[in-house]
């Protein structure tokens, strides 16, 4: 006893040290990046074309975009090398370097989380959300996107993404480090009679183990007749005779206008393009009129059919055995020695967070209905520091769930079965006029009892994978801990496991569709032939606004295609500039 005593005094002593020095390094950078560009202005007021955002999509579009006169505008702030250490990842998510959005409250969800919220952590910051993720590469398949396009040609266009060898990703794929725990799980999987081709472990877009963005592609090209501007918020499109003109910027205190010749690209992300479009008097003529916002273009869908991916399964696994991820594993100095050599993969310094993925299909014409993401670490593996923050984990359910295993010492990982096709779908609309005010984020998760039945089954075959003999000997086991909440029900039936659904409720950071796709203004937002908005010329979307539904697997390279689609359509393509 007083070993797991000692042990999670030195755990928290750890943790609480090292997040506030890398906290104290984060700001300082923050501030010191802030000040020295804070009077960065524009060059030229006019350019050919203006791209709003440099996330995964913006930055390809920035890349492949055939034309010299193109300015960049990011809300966020630069990166330092420290953000590109894959198992800092955490580190950056409730700091400037992320919008730090917040659902309202859900009624049918999340029931765990303080005041039934669930935190959206997104990138503020060159890369975008592509700095905070898990960095899992999904080579995804046709059918996914049957649905998305009227012609199959544009569907083949599309495509062309994930079949070329040459494109970017295939060039920029690796593995990182891997605890024993992500083979073990395959290896259980594949026992259980599922293939090596449903469970496997992920490529990840990093190169010699560091983090590699689509914005690290744009900076290596040295673009040099490229603008781009930092912590500048656009406020507003204006739209002269069905034509966007330009932008309204704000930056330190200072308002000034940038005019974009021939095309506005907003690749402001599911969150961000929508906001800026309802900000601008593009959307819901309805919704408008009660804010007193002008309606330029009336388009029902702006900010609807919000999807998301969530999953479930937070020390839900208990693990009989430590897995290398311990305060004196990261502090020996071999583990830093091997991730500036050859051997990064050796260094957990270059672990991207999960380490083994699945796929089931359950019969629908998706290729997957389920997902399961392996990672070797719970929310109590810091001993309550960080990680339950970044949840939002009610402090009653930590004492009483999470925090006693971390007082005797035992450990925990997460394997999540995630909902991939749910049928729950939300939206986003504005709080105020302000354009400062955060959005209202509504994803309504679980309110439809196919999305819970489906988490059921997740769980239901994870328990048959976890009784496997691969899987017993390294003492992988359910948590016979009923979770708080949902005692009234019978342990392991039906209605206890609907209860700790509803209760521990993670978003899986990938909410999609708000600037839909599709041929009118009645059904989508942007057209699925070459993305501009419905009714307007000279403005476009191209991020994961505009995907009508999500795909079966880690959307980040989805994005990647629509940016590539985008390019694709509106212009002669090259691969040159890769």
């Amino acid at each position: 006893m007083y070993f797991a005593s000692s042990n999670f005094y030195c755990t928290v002593g750890f943790y609480t040290i090292g997040v506030y020095v890398a906290s104290s390094l984060l700001n300082v950078f923050f501030y010191a990046t802030y000040l020295s560009d804070r009077y960065t202005m524009p060059m030229k007021s006019v350019y050919d074309y203006v791209i709003v955002g440099s996330g995964t999509a913006g930055s390809w579009i920035a890349t492949h975009i055939p034309s010299d006169n193109v300015l960049i505008i990011e809300a966020g702030a630069t990166r330092s090398s420290l953000m590109d250490v894959p198992l800092f990842l955490p580190l950056l998510q409730g700091t400037h370097y992320d919008w730090q959005y917040e659902t309202e409250p859900q009624l049918k969800s999340c029931w765990a989380m303080k005041e039934n919220r669930s935190r959206w952590p997104m990138g503020k910051i060159l890369g975008g959300s592509h700095m905070l993720n898990n960095m899992i590469y999904y080579n995804a398949e046709r059918n996914d996107f049957s649905g998305w396009f009227e012609n199959p040609l544009d569907l083949d266009r599309f495509m062309n993404f994930f079949t070329l060898e040459s494109s970017y990703p295939h060039k920029h794929l690796n593995n990182g480090f891997y605890t024993e725990l992500g083979q073990v799980f395959i290896d259980a999987a594949t026992s259980f009679g599922f293939s090596e081709q449903q469970f496997y472990r992920p490529l990840l877009t990093m190169k010699k183990g560091k983090r590699w963005t689509t914005n690290h592609i744009y900076e290596a090209l040295n673009r040099s007749s490229h603008e781009r501007i930092m912590h500048s918020l656009v406020e507003k499109i204006i739209i002269d005779k069905g034509i966007a003109k330009s932008l309204i910027v704000s930056k330190a205190n200072t308002k000034f206008e940038v005019h974009a010749r021939k095309g506005i690209i907003l690749a402001a992300g599911t969150v961000g393009s929508a906001k800026l479009l309802l900000n601008s008097g593009i959307g819901p003529r309805s919704h408008l009129d009660q804010l007193h916002i002008e309606t330029l273009v009336d388009l029902p869908q702006v900010g609807k059919n919000l999807q998301d991916h969530i999953g479930t399964g937070s020390e839900l696994i208990l693990i009989g055995k430590s897995l290398r991820l311990q305060p004196l594993d990261l502090l020996n100095p071999k583990n830093f020695f091997d991730y500036f050599t050859d051997n990064f993969h050796m260094s957990s310094l270059s672990f991207g967070g999960c380490e083994a993925v699945g796929f089931v299909s359950l019969g629908s014409n998706y290729t997957s209905d389920l997902q399961f993401m392996v990672l070797p670490a719970g929310l109590s593996s810091d001993g309550g520091v960080h990680l339950r923050k970044i949840v939002n984990i009610r402090d009653s359910v930590w004492e009483h769930y999470y925090k006693p295993l971390t007082k005797i010492s035992q450990f925990a990982v997460s394997i999540l079965p995630v909902l991939l096709h749910p049928e729950s779908v939300g939206e986003i609309t504005l709080r105020s006029a302000d354009v400062r005010d955060a959005p209202v984020i509504n994803p309504r998760y679980l309110t439809a009892k196919h999305d819970v039945n489906v988490l059921l089954k997740g769980i239901r075959i994870l328990q048959k994978i976890t009784m496997q003999t691969r899987a017993r000997h390294i003492g992988l086991e359910f948590n016979p801990k009923p979770f708080p909440g949902c005692t009234a029900h019978p342990f392991d039936s039906d209605e206890y496991w609907e209860c700790y659904i509803r209760s521990v409720t993670h978003t899986i950071y990938h909410p999609v569709g708000t600037c839909r796709m599709g041929l009118s203004s009645k059904d989508s937002v942007v057209s699925s032939t070459d993305l501009h908005v419905h009714g307007l010329q000279n403005l476009y979307v191209a991020d994961a606004s505009v995907m009508p539904s999500l795909p079966s697997g880690n959307p980040n390279s989805v994005a990647m295609a629509v940016a590539d689609y985008f390019i694709r359509s509106n212009f002669k393509y090259s691969n040159s500039a890769e």
